[in-house]
């Protein structure tokens, strides 16, 4: 049996499609465990009408601790042999649990791909792995991105640890990385059967303390580099995990633009502290960027360029809320035409 743990919290609108899109799934044999986390919005009762209408729905209702907490209660609650996670804003395909159960065969661990929905595009990814060696195909992986995620996944649930509930990024990917340490091979379902729903409000790490964040992510990146020499016996010569760190960085700098409570001034400082960071310099010297926008933007930092960057993010600003309002206003043409 398949235990599909789905955390709970602010979910009102779209808990029933995910819900609905686990109960239709076309093997039967599996629980789905709602774990509502103090949800303040009425998605705890929510969760109490759905469990009448089917009794593979069980309900774990406790106060808020985040989603890690969430999680870990349900994987104290849940009986299956394996382990699914969803998120309550997300959604599956029919057959997520009959490809996953027909793909993880000997092997401990099955990924899938995904349907990344933003801005109004579905971006289909698939993982890919050479199939070489256990060290380049976790590169390959966690390169992709495939790593940092617990919701394309089964699990088997005698190797599954816990989430750590103190972190408040990089949780998902130390859970798998902990994971990792006890599994014995990894499968490869290549067909997108989740449905990502990304939050489209702009926010961006400016929001939060920024200090905390980036010695969060240096902790996954030391972590990432330790499991990388454990599995490999050397270092990364690749530059995949740096460009990870530096990723994470430049991800907050493009959203700099987007944060409306610092004035330009200060957002410059914040520019100027990454350029000045030792660790990111020395991370940066060795990272593989593949996308255009961060070569460019990591070159201008890498010089001490702060306001050529920050006028670059905004170029990209203006382009970014350029597609979203073609976006918006082509969903809109489509209802519209619906409507009629």
């Amino acid at each position: 049996m398949v235990s599909v743990i789905v955390p709970v919290y602010k979910s009102r609108e779209t808990l029933v499609r995910c819900v609905e899109s686990l109960r239709n799934q076309t093997i039967e044999e599996l629980e789905i465990i709602l774990v509502d986390d103090g949800s303040p919005d009425g998605s705890g009762k929510i969760c109490t009408e759905l469990s009448k209408e089917d009794v593979r729905i069980r309900v774990i209702h406790k106060e808020n601790g985040g989603v890690s907490s969430a999680r870990n209660a349900g994987i104290e609650k849940a009986k299956g042999e394996y382990l699914l996670f969803a998120d309550s804003d997300d959604y599956v395909e029919p057959d997520l649990v009959e490809k996953l159960l027909d793909g993880i065969g000997q092997d401990d661990m099955a990924i899938c791909g995904f349907h990344h929905h933003y801005q109004g595009r579905d971006i289909v990814r698939i993982p890919e792995v050479p199939g070489q060696s256990g060290e380049e195909n976790f590169l390959a992986l966690y390169g992709q991105g495939f790593l940092n995620m617990p919701w394309n996944k089964l699990y088997k649930r005698e190797l599954a640890g816990r989430f750590d509930e103190s972190l408040s990024l990089g949780e998902d990917l130390l859970f798998n990385l902990d994971y990792l340490r006890r599994a014995d091979g990894i499968a490869i379902v290549k067909l997108p059967l989740c449905h990502y729903i990304q939050d489209e409000t702009g926010e961006s790490l400016s929001s939060r303390k920024r200090s905390d964040r980036l010695a969060l992510a240096k902790h996954i990146w030391r972590e990432t580099h330790e499991f990388y020499q454990d599995l490999a016996g050397h270092e990364d010569e690749s530059g995949v995990i740096n460009a990870r760190l530096i990723q994470d960085v430049l991800d907050d700098v493009e959203g700099l633009p987007f944060d409306e409570e610092k004035t330009k001034k200060e957002k410059l400082e914040v520019i100027d502290g990454y350029c000045r960071d030792r660790e990111l310099t020395q991370a940066g010297a060795g990272a593989a960027l593949k996308a255009l926008d961060y070569q460019v933007i990591h070159f201008c930092m890498r010089r001490g360029w702060k306001r050529l960057t920050y006028e670059l993010c905004e170029l990209r600003a203006v382009l970014v809320r350029a597609k979203r309002a073609a976006a918006e206003e082509e969903a809109l043409q489509e209802k519209d035409e619906h409507d009629e």
